[in-house]
């Protein structure tokens, strides 16, 4: 008898679990299944077959852990887990990402394989399970984590039963895709580039593709601030409300939360993070459906990347941790006007009262590496450092910390950098905006005027 799962949002902090070394002669998807198997009638918090404690955070985070479950067991058969989160429509984006998204009601399901249920956009899916058996007859078995009556404390792994095509109901959930894994040593698919404007009439724009894309207008205005990040839009209105969307540039806005007054966003790890009024720090994982977790107060500027969140507090100090969202603050440096962050690298740059740039890579305890003065911005991406002088001048490292200077443009307002889509951005004073690809030494592509912020980012 098959038991159905009480559908429930699924949220949970997205720390990673360890790799197993899987014989190059292997079937992997039979490994797959074996250690999905393995793990049937355990809880969030019954130690697992691998002898560790439920699956990913789950155990300490009680939240649903249908997600955790999957990409679990994925991760510790040598399977990419890149961008997916706790939540269920992670898998739905991930598939479209890798390119191993199948929709289509003639596909014929395969043994790992994800199973997402009643997928509703925006990253957001009721369920996710993962095949362990495909009958003749067109019925498959999967195993799912979180499954059963109850809450994610009493929920265990089981087994569902029923049909198995795209469209067709199992346990009175509708299929809405099969997502195949991706091996870790897949080629990576091209980086998708997206490059988002908030014009001076505060209305927002975004390009996807090329630079010589159209744009497409994704609010009409009364906007204070905006951000891309990989596949994820966010929007700060003048009232401080944020609106959040992820996944194409046409889904519909998902409201976050009030009286905010700064945001930051992280895609692959499906991480959103606020400053409130009134200086408390709060963030959330899983996607646009994460439960929030209190971090810090008295601050005035968060930033996120990959697992990396820091803040500066209103005396000018920066903290930083990385890992869990649990995970202690280190005291990183005082004097502080601006931090920057890209996990990639383990960089962090700041931008210090007086103007002085000072980056360190490695993570949180690496070494400062004095680079420059006279600096009113920054930007960070990789092996990308960009700057903007206080007379205007822009100007872009590649490499090392101790690379040379490379003059880009002058006039400028603002510079931001992509490393992964080789771009570089000049916002200028007169508000025109103009963007290279290709490097440092790329040719540059005017792309618009009258324009108050902009974002690069890819995916």
């Amino acid at each position: 008898m098959s038991l159905k799962r009480v559908t429930t949002t699924v949220l949970a902090t997205a720390v990673l679990g360890l790799l197993g070394a899987v014989p190059a002669s292997a079937d992997t998807r039979t490994d797959v299944r074996d250690l999905a198997a393995a793990n049937l009638h355990k809880q969030t918090c019954s130690t697992n077959s691998l002898g560790g404690v439920g699956f990913m955070d789950s155990c300490r985070m009680q939240w649903a852990w249908c997600a955790d479950f999957v990409r679990w067991v994925w991760g510790n058969r040598n399977l990419s887990t890149d961008r997916l989160t706790a939540a269920a429509g992670s898998f739905y984006l991930y598939g479209q990402q890798k390119g191993t998204l199948h929709t289509d009601p003639g596909y014929v399901p395969q043994v790992g394989d994800a199973v997402v249920f009643n997928y509703q956009g925006n990253g957001y899916a009721d369920h996710v399970g993962m095949v362990d058996t495909v009958n003749a007859d067109g019925t498959i078995r999967t195993i799912n984590g979180n499954w059963g009556n109850g809450g994610p404390a009493t929920t265990s792994v089981e087994f569902g039963y029923g049909p198995g095509r795209v469209g067709q109901y199992l346990a009175g959930q509708q299929i809405s895709a099969f997502v195949s894994p991706a091996g870790l040593s897949d080629p990576a698919k091209p980086a998708t580039p997206r490059l988002g404007v908030l014009f001076k009439d505060s209305s927002v724009q975004v390009k996807e593709g090329n630079l010589y894309s159209g744009w497409v207008l994704e609010h009409g205005g009364g906007i204070a601030k905006s951000e891309v990040h990989g596949d994820m839009v966010g929007v700060l209105t003048n009232t401080g409300d944020l609106y959040v969307k992820q996944g194409n540039l046409y889904q519909d806005w998902v409201h976050q939360a009030n009286n905010v007054k700064d945001f930051a966003l992280e895609s692959a790890k499906g991480r959103i993070a606020v400053l409130r009024t009134d200086g408390t720090v709060a963030v959330k994982e899983g996607g646009l459906q994460g439960g929030w977790v209190e971090e810090t107060n008295n601050a005035k500027e968060v930033e996120l990347s990959g697992d990396y969140i820091a803040v500066v507090d209103n005396n000018g100090k920066v903290f930083a941790k990385q890992g869990n969202l649990y995970a202690a603050w280190v005291d990183e440096l005082p004097g502080a006007a601006d931090v920057e962050l890209d996990a990639s690298t383990g960089r962090i740059a700041v931008v210090r009262t007086d103007g002085s740039l000072v980056v360190k890579e490695g993570g949180l305890y690496g070494t400062w590496v004095e680079q420059t003065s006279g600096v009113k911005q920054v930007a960070l991406s990789g092996d990308y450092l960009g700057v903007v002088f206080t007379n205007g001048l822009a100007s872009v490292k590649q490499g090392n910390l101790y690379a040379n200077w490379i003059n880009q443009i002058s006039g400028a307002a603002e510079i931001k950098v992509d490393a992964p889509s080789a771009r570089v951005g000049v916002l200028r004073e007169d508000g025109s905006l103009t963007v290279k690809e290709g490097g440092p030494y790329g040719a540059w592509v005017e792309q618009t005027g009258g324009v108050g912020d902009f974002g690069l980012t890819s995916y």
